[in-house]
């Protein structure tokens, strides 16, 4: 599939490879919560928050909490003072407790009645979003045309799993490729507002990541 600023949204891992990856990524826990993210991209933001230094991660999708417990201590780490985890999901089974992570119920596809925005304004720049949620086309470009009205220059926003196309199981075709389709139609739109960080997501090799075509900057 083509289509997003000129880039091939097809990553140089062979289909053996990515399947053996992701049934090690589904096993991975971190302070022993199920984590679910490839090593790649474990490498690849750890670049991106070095960089950026996010004062602010909003994740959509919580899961069993994991991402969010270790974006988390990621920013701490990075020295980020006072750092704002918002995680959104519309089932959430996360045990996780920190002062430092604030969870809410809600829908992908409707985040304008979750993140409000008296919510949003107290949240600090640079942001880093994470689009982790269903996976299904309508809630991807639900977000990504979303957090277009409220990201400033520099923020950026991750869609994540658009591998889904390149892994063999025929459980991943009922997502239809929706993550890449979802790239690829918004920046058909706002293409002019946002770069592909072709350096993050060509890093390990072209597209080898999980997200691929997806790690967006702001301009």
């Amino acid at each position: 599939m083509d289509g997003a600023q000129g880039r091939a949204f097809a990553s140089a891992m062979p289909v053996a490879v990515l399947d053996r990856i992701q049934a090690g990524t589904m096993r991975t826990c971190y302070r022993g919560v199920p984590f679910f993210k490839s090593p790649f991209d474990i490498g690849l933001y750890l670049q991106l928050l070095g960089r950026l230094a996010p004062r602010t991660v909003i994740e959509i999708g919580t899961k069993f909490g994991g991402s969010v417990l270790w974006f988390a201590d990621m920013l701490t780490a990075q020295g980020v003072e006072d750092p704002r985890v918002v995680s959104v999901d519309i089932n959430p089974q996360s045990r996780v407790e920190d002062p430092r992570i604030r969870f809410l119920h809600g829908d992908a596809g409707r985040l304008g009645e979750v993140l409000a925005p008296e919510l949003l304004r107290a949240c600090p720049h640079p942001w880093l979003v994470v689009e982790d949620s269903s996976h299904f086309y309508e809630h991807s470009l639900a977000a990504l045309e979303f957090f277009d009205a409220h990201l400033l220059g520099g923020d950026y926003i991750v869609v994540e799993d658009g591998i889904v196309d390149g892994l063999s199981g025929e459980h991943y075709r009922r997502y239809r490729n929706g993550p890449n389709r979802a790239v690829a139609d918004f920046l058909a739109t706002r293409g002019d507002a946002y770069v592909i960080d072709e350096a993050l997501c060509d890093l390990y090799g072209h597209n080898a990541t999980y997200n691929p075509n997806g790690w967006l900057r702001r301009l």
